[in-house]
C-alpha cells in the first residue's frame, strides 16, 4: 500500500486529528441529547441502539468502499477490466 504512494501519508495529522475531533463531538453530542431527552428508558434505549447501528454501519460502508476501490488497481496502479 505504502508504494502506491511513494511512501507518504494520505493524511496529515492535523487532518487525522480533526477527523477523530469531529467524530467524538458528534457520538458524545448525539449521546447526550438521547440522555437528555424527555421520554421513556425503552424510547432512550432504542434511539441510542440505533445511533450505535449507524455509527457500526458507516464504518463498515467507508471500509468497503474503500477496499473495492483499492481492488480495482492492479499492483502497477493500472485500473482492473470489470471481467476479471
Amino acid at each position: 500500500m505504502e508504494d502506491e504512494h511513494d511512501g507518504k501519508k494520505r493524511n496529515t495529522p492535523a487532518f487525522t486529528f480533526l477527523a477523530w475531533i469531529a467524530f467524538t463531538a458528534a457520538l458524545l453530542g448525539m449521546f447526550i441529547g438521547i440522555y437528555t431527552l424527555d421520554q421513556n428508558l425503552s424510547v432512550k434505549g432504542y434511539y441510542a441502539v440505533t445511533a450505535l447501528f449507524l455509527t457500526m454501519s458507516s464504518f463498515v460502508l467507508q471500509k468497503t468502499i474503500r477496499d473495492n476501490n483499492e481492488d480495482s488497481y492492479d499492483e502497477h496502479g493500472q485500473k482492473r477490466s470489470e471481467f476479471e
